[in-house]
């Protein structure tokens, strides 16, 4: 018997099961290929997940053996540049000294003679400053600027001596040594004691750096005119004045002086050649001497000297050097020392159209109303070790405030 009767065979019903039939083969055939791309899919972004995860476990594990293995190289690098910063802030860099490196034979010594030491034929003072006397001197500069007011720029310069810049470390201690006390450790205490209305000027570091050159004499307790210039060089960078050049200069020297310290030492002494240099500006000095009397000259140097009396003619109550430089300001400035400051005063005719220079050893009068009546807006107090330490210079200071 026939399966089906075709007499009564509906085809159209059975082309439509057919049809129908095929709809769903196709809708579940393309149900099953849409279910495999998604689970293909998946897994592709399972694995492009897992290989991400494990190529950046792998970049942190090297990175931070890298760190590791590295640490003390990359730290002081990173240190150095957090900390340089307040190198840029004058109060942190006038706190901050650098030790000479001092040429030495590594063997010779010296001799304790007449109250100083005597080295390669070279006499040195010792000092026996405190961090107490350094203080002192600290209070006496934070008075000053307290009496000026806040309409003038009050600056400090302490000055170390020959011993700090010339004796080798190795002859500053023991038996048979200097028995010296460090100088940048007063300095550092006075500075640090100094309120906020003073600007501390470090002139130490410009000396370390050129301990070597001819900067303080052999026979003289004073320094030669090239360390007052280096010290100048660092008031005038602290304060962003333009530094004077010295290959602008002329350099003239004076032969065979014989300091001080000459006689004090029965040990022999080098002679020594004082350096000074002629602007290429016109200058004019105006002198009181210690008789009240006034001498008009053309130049900060007494040429006719036999020494360190070239610097702006010696020991005077008063000077007043008028500049013509190109470079000067408007701006005027007092200098309130002892006989250190002789040497650093000419160069600041080349920032200042005026400079005042005052001996307070041998002045008298209130330094707050002269700087009104000049118009002056700069001051700055320039001593060495020695007399910042003395107890009748500071008193000298403090009678003209």
């Amino acid at each position: 018997m026939d399966k089906y009767d075709l007499d009564n065979f509906d085809y159209d019903r059975y082309r439509q099961r057919q049809v129908n039939s095929g709809r769903r083969r196709k809708r579940t055939h393309r149900k099953r290929t849409r279910n495999r791309i998604i689970i293909v899919s998946v897994f592709l972004l399972l694995i492009i997940l897992l290989v991400v995860l494990v190529t950046s476990c792998t970049s942190m594990l090297c990175s931070g053996g890298k760190d590791e293995a590295h640490a003390e190289n990359e730290a002081p690098r990173d240190v150095s540049v957090t900390t340089a910063e307040p190198t840029t802030d004058p109060a942190a860099a006038a706190l901050t000294f650098v030790k000479p490196n001092i040429k030495d034979d590594g063997k010779s010594t010296g001799v304790n003679d007449g109250g100083l030491y005597v080295w390669d034929k070279k006499a040195f003072e010792l000092f026996f400053g405190t961090d107490t006397m350094g203080q002192r001197y600290a209070e006496l500069m934070n008075t000053a600027a307290d009496k000026l007011g806040p309409s003038i720029k009050t600056y400090s310069i302490v000055i170390p001596n020959h011993t700090e810049f010339g004796l080798p470390e190795r002859l500053k201690t023991g038996d048979d040594g200097a028995s010296t006390q460090p100088q940048d450790v007063y300095v550092k205490a006075a500075y640090e004691a100094m309120s906020d209305k003073v600007i501390p000027v470090n002139a130490y570091n410009k000396l370390s750096e050129h301990c070597n050159d001819y900067i303080y004499f052999n026979s003289d307790h004073h320094w030669t005119g090239l360390g007052a210039y280096y010290a100048y060089t660092a008031f005038a960078e602290q304060a962003k004045l333009p530094v004077l050049d010295l290959a602008t200069c002329t350099e003239s020297t004076i032969e065979g002086f014989e300091g001080t310290l000459t006689g004090m030492a029965s040990t022999p002494i080098d002679k020594d050649t004082v350096h000074y240099w002629k602007f290429p500006y016109e200058v004019s000095n105006t002198i009181t001497n210690s008789n009240g009397e006034e001498l008009e000259v053309d130049s900060p140097y007494y040429e006719d000297a036999d020494g360190y009396g070239v610097f702006i003619y010696g020991d005077n109550p008063l000077e007043v050097l008028k500049s013509q430089s190109t470079s000067a300001s408007e701006e005027k400035v007092a200098i309130i020392h002892e006989s250190y400051g002789n040497a650093f005063v000419p160069y600041l005719t080349n920032d200042f159209s005026e400079v005042y220079s005052i001996d307070f050893r041998s002045w008298s009068g209130s330094l707050k109303t002269f700087c009104q009546q000049k118009g002056i807006t700069n001051v700055i107090f320039l001593n060495g070790v020695m007399s910042s330490a003395t107890q009748i210079q500071l008193d000298s200071i403090e009678n003209i405030l």
